[in-house]
């Protein structure tokens, strides 16, 4: 099968919706941590683009859809001064991640299968959080 040529006017649509929006666009995503036991813990954070600030994170040993829709419920409490919420397609989002997104009037906007640089201030966020532990 062959790959569809890469447009450079798709990345460069990408680039101007996040310099655009920069203030209104949050990115969600997991990382995991080893723990001296061998076990796993899974980072859940929320980072706003405009400061690069972390809005919201907790940790659990067993992510799941509802235990993500709560963790929405609290980041985002009061009237969300963010429009866009930028995630992946991970498994652990299920149906209830994005209609719960949809239910505070925020926008979620998924990344393309397999392109992390489309979610790069998270990514990297994750990249030194996990490093520095």
């Amino acid at each position: 099968m062959q790959r569809a040529p890469r447009t450079p006017e798709s990345g460069q649509r990408w680039l101007v919706f996040l310099r655009n929006h920069r203030e209104a666009i949050a990115a969600m995503d997991f990382f995991s941590l080893p723990t001296v036991t061998f076990n796993v813990l899974y980072v859940f954070f929320i980072i706003g683009h405009n400061r690069r600030r972390i809005l919201h994170f907790n940790v659990t040993r067993h992510p799941t859809s509802v235990w993500i829709v709560q963790q929405l419920r609290e980041a985002f409490s009061y009237e969300p001064a963010t429009r866009f919420l930028i995630l992946d397609h991970d498994a652990k989002y299920g149906t209830e991640v994005p209609a719960a997104i949809r239910s505070m009037n925020m926008t979620t906007v998924r990344t393309a299968v397999g392109c992390p640089w489309q979610n790069g201030v998270a990514e990297r966020w994750s990249a030194v959080a996990a490093a520095s532990c």
